[in-house]
């Protein structure tokens, strides 16, 4: 995955520009955390409440993705609920994120990072809330992440 991707830079300059309440969680978020390796999925936690459910589908019109119907009623379930956008890339969104109740959002995106690409804010999780997450989910990938992330913390300490 190419970080510089028009698709990629497209959705967030919509993001941005709708002011969607988003954070970029899993393997986008452990890259810019400073971890290696991209893959063709990004995960998206966003604020579940009715107005920025229509936000997010503004976003996705705006980019060619029209067959989200009745957006405000979806369950959006973790890793089921992925739109595979016209450049083949996945986006996987979600209402919550394991180990961390929703109402914990407004937390997370008040310590969450902000990354400038191309002239584009883009929010994504902070290492100790990433840590925390792959921690919950406990899967073989995430805790080889998580080793990466806790050299990657001890390093920025130091």
């Amino acid at each position: 995955m190419d970080i510089l991707d028009d698709e990629l830079i497209n959705l967030w300059s919509s993001f941005e520009k709708n002011k969607l309440q988003y954070i970029m969680v899993g393997g986008f978020a452990s890259a810019l955390n400073g971890c290696k390796g991209l893959t063709g999925i990004l995960e998206v936690w966003i604020k579940d409440n009715k107005e920025n459910r229509l936000v997010l589908q503004k976003s996705l019109i705006e980019i060619g993705v029209t067959s989200l119907s009745n957006i405000e009623n979806i369950d959006f379930v973790p890793g089921w609920s992925s739109i595979n956008l016209p450049s083949g890339f996945e986006l996987d969104i979600m209402t919550y994120l394991t180990g961390f109740e929703q109402v914990k959002f407004d937390d997370c995106f008040l310590n969450s990072n902000e990354a400038i690409i191309e002239n584009i804010s883009v929010r994504f999780l902070h290492i100790n809330q990433l840590i925390a997450s792959k921690k919950a989910t406990n899967r073989l990938k995430d805790q080889l992440d998580i080793e990466e992330l806790e050299k990657i913390k001890r390093k920025n300490k130091s």
